[in-house]
């Protein structure tokens, strides 16, 4: 907080020098005061500082691949990005100001990082991690300092969960694997993501908090303040602390070219978060850009005077009227059944983010009347796990998939190119995803070849009984002479002359057969003889 006064109090007594004739004078000044050797500061303007003592400022969860607006400092202070400076390869970093970013954006991107920071697997989203839009508006006023409501008013939205809803529509939920439903107990929305739990954490922990205040005359707009939070060195446990410190800013180019020479002081245009560093600027905060998306995914637009929207280029097709709301649909969501199919699907689009490819069935699902009422497409995931063969697919491409899963509740479906599935239940799926689990684990505790021991008769004690009593579970016994050792096997129980419905108690000393391996279960199969 020192600090943060101080840096004040010197830019005011600048203010009062006829030096101050630059837009980056300030930053030089406190490059020069912090013997800063080479990376310019986000110059402060008049409104940022007479801002400061509001409470409209909040922070920016910043990413690889989310766009700010940006200004080219002294190209003259650039260096080399390699400690290494001998290496020719090396990257170049050339000094720049951040000017702002996007408010939709910004606010899209905050969420979807509180989402995989605060999100827990919910059985409403049938295991997936998903929040609450209470929970979500909880955790972005807590943790970031910003209010959805607010955000909700200045973008035109009635309530948050309508700005979540148009947050986060069908192109969004392809590219990036995030959606909203309805949870059918209380009648919540909710966001739910394709990521596990550890992918959502390893995702959002390394995002940078930059601060960022409204633009007074665009609501579409949020400002750079200059700041970022950082956390204290000495801060542990589950409540850390954090500061606010001066954020160092740069345009990483190419060395091989002349893009370091075709860059000016003085010029705006949108860029690329490569990486945030806490302590990548002599031990305070750098924001590393870059013209080229890092995820290989387009180029920024260029342009001045705005801060213009989302540069993502989307693999899809150019759907007319820019959007995938249809009055009608071939297939209700709620009538789909595990193993139908083969069915026709365009791709709509290959998500890196979420390991899957989106396609379009023609089914659609109706939206609540909370939500505006209406229907809605619903789009079907391709796993990359489940194509048949190369992932070669792009954007248009028609292919043919069967239903995998159906999960009306949180309204989405799974599809597969496997047409073994073909009329299987999705309780049956399941049952044979457990098996092969099970078999997997069995060959890695089998020391022999179980189809060498197939007849053999071993004694055996009886681990438990199942509720029917038709089977037991039953640890089989071999000699010491033989060299190797069986685990628990199913027991079917055949008892000559004797009806099936005698009882076996845990302990129980019996006789079996090795029968070899029970496909249904993915375990040991074996016959209970006495």
């Amino acid at each position: 907080m020192k600090s943060y006064l101080c840096y004040i109090i010197l830019y005011t007594l600048l203010r009062q020098t006829s030096a101050f004739t630059s837009p980056l004078t300030i930053t030089n000044a406190i490059d020069r005061r912090t013997a800063r050797r080479d990376v310019a500061m986000m110059d402060i303007s008049d409104s940022t500082v007479a801002d400061e003592a509001d409470n409209s400022s909040e922070l920016a969860l910043l990413l690889p691949g989310e766009t700010l607006r940006i200004q080219i400092g002294d190209v003259s202070a650039s260096r080399k990005a390699w400690k290494k400076r001998r290496r020719n390869s090396s990257p170049i970093l050339i000094p720049c100001s951040i000017l702002g970013i996007n408010r939709e954006w910004m606010v899209r991107w905050n969420v979807m990082t509180l989402l995989h920071q605060v999100g827990e697997e919910s059985p409403a989203a049938d295991g997936a991690v998903a929040v609450s839009s209470g929970k979500l508006g909880r955790a972005y006023k807590k943790r970031l300092g910003g209010d959805l409501q607010a955000h909700a008013d200045a973008l035109g939205y009635e309530s948050v969960e309508s700005l979540l809803q148009a947050l986060f529509d069908e192109r969004i939920q392809a590219e990036y694997g995030v959606s909203t439903f309805v949870e059918p107990t209380h009648g919540n929305l909710m966001l739910m993501t394709a990521l596990t739990r550890r992918q959502a954490r390893n995702f959002s922990k390394s995002a940078g908090m930059v601060q960022f205040r409204p633009e007074v005359d665009d609501n579409q707009k949020m400002i750079h303040t200059g700041l970022a939070s950082v956390r204290l060195s000495s801060s542990i446990g589950r409540m850390p602390k954090f500061t606010q410190e001066v954020l160092g800013a740069a345009l990483r180019v190419s060395p091989y070219d002349e893009a370091a020479e075709k860059y000016q002081q003085g010029d705006e245009f949108n860029a690329f978060v490569y990486a945030y560093e806490g302590a990548g600027d002599n031990e305070s905060p750098l924001l590393v850009l870059t013209a080229d998306d890092p995820r290989g995914k387009g180029t920024a637009l260029g342009g001045t005077g705005t801060f213009g929207s989302s540069t993502r280029v989307f693999k899809r097709r150019n759907n007319k009227g820019g959007n995938f709301q249809h009055d009608t649909y071939e297939r209700e969501l709620s009538n789909l059944t595990s193993g139908e199919g083969p069915i026709s699907a365009n791709v709509v689009a290959v998500s890196s983010h979420s390991n899957a490819v989106f396609v379009d069935c023609g089914v659609g699902r109706k939206r609540g009347k909370k939500y505006g009422g209406g229907t809605t497409k619903v789009l079907g995931m391709l796993r990359l796990e489940d194509i048949e063969g190369e992932m070669d697919f792009e954007a248009g491409d028609e292919i043919d998939v069967y239903i995998k899963a159906v999960s009306p509740q949180s309204g989405r479906f799974m599809v597969t190119q496997d047409s073994s599935i073909k009329n299987k239940k999705q309780k049956d799926l399941k049952m044979e995803k457990q098996a092969d689990k099970r078999k997997d684990k069995l060959s890695s505790k089998l020391s022999v070849d179980i189809t060498s021991v197939i007849g053999n008769e071993y004694d055996g004690v009886v681990k438990a009984q199942s509720k029917n009593g038709n089977w037991c579970y039953v640890q089989p016994i071999v000699g010491e002479g033989e060299g190797f050792d069986l685990p628990v096997g199913v027991a079917s129980i055949i008892l000559e002359g004797q009806d099936n419905d005698t009882s076996y108690s845990s302990g129980d000393s019996v006789r079996v057969r090795v029968e070899g391996i029970d496909e249904k279960r993915g375990q040991l199969s074996l016959t209970l003889l006495n």
